[in-house]
């Protein structure tokens, strides 16, 4: 496994944040992806994704534990996504918080003439179709920590992020520490010690609910995506 999320108190808490609140959640204008009541902002940006097919037992666990989420006593910490829009992000690509930027790309390019360009050069690259994964854990409340099902699963993956990688000429920063996941929603403000500990003993007991669906997961194919919120993400082209 490939694991490096940040330990669940201290993001809850905000203990090593520099922020007054979630670094995605800001007021209109202030480049955040949702205002402090939980309404979309404007963040617009591509990324290659899987979605998660609405008609299996993995997707409806994963909704099932969003709706117990929202009618917790912790319901009111997230700003939630709707269904439609669970995926898994393979690649980010440039959206408004991405310091880097592609190679080869003017710095002033639009969004659609990044992914105009990233389309022309993953196009007939001969890319993995299909991945599966497993479920290891609700984190925080808020997204379901995923790697590879197997060892080859998580080898197979790694090596897909590293071909979009080197294809679009996007260089990431922390790289090789990303863990890939499901989001369900947005923190909204930082909590206190015990409303922090009270969350994460509940977040475990729901993924004990719902582990066994996820525990292996096909995903749909690779998707380059335009998104403008965080409500939708727009198939642009299936990498195939």
């Amino acid at each position: 496994m490939a694991i490096f999320r940040p330990d669940p108190m201290r993001f809850l808490t905000g203990a090593s944040a520099d922020t007054p609140r979630p670094r995605a959640i800001t007021d209109p204008g202030q480049g955040g992806k949702f205002t402090p009541v939980g309404a979309p902002l404007p963040f617009p940006g591509n990324t290659v994704i899987c979605h998660i097919d609405p008609a299996s037992e993995a997707h409806a666990a994963l909704c099932d534990m969003q709706a117990e989420m929202r009618a917790s006593d912790f319901g009111a910490l997230f700003a939630y996504l709707p269904p439609e829009s669970l995926h898994m992000t393979v690649f980010q690509g440039i959206s408004p918080d991405e310091k880097n930027w592609p190679q080869g790309i003017a710095p002033g390019a639009s969004r659609d003439e990044v992914t105009a360009a990233f389309h022309d050069r993953l196009r007939g690259q001969g890319l993995p179709q299909r991945h599966r994964v497993a479920a290891r854990g609700l984190y925080a409340g808020h997204s379901v920590t995923l790697d590879g099902a197997d060892d080859t699963d998580e080898a197979r993956l790694r090596a897909t992020r590293l071909s979009l990688r080197d294809l679009t000429g996007l260089r990431h920063d922390h790289f090789d520490t990303y863990t890939f996941h499901s989001t369900l929603g947005y923190l909204l403000r930082w909590l206190d010690a015990s409303e922090a500990a009270d969350l994460i003993a509940f977040s475990d007991e729901v993924f004990a609910r719902h582990a066994d669906p996820l525990s292996r997961i096909d995903l749909g194919p690779l998707e380059l995506c335009n998104f403008e919120t965080m409500h939708h993400f727009e198939p642009v082209a299936v990498l195939a």
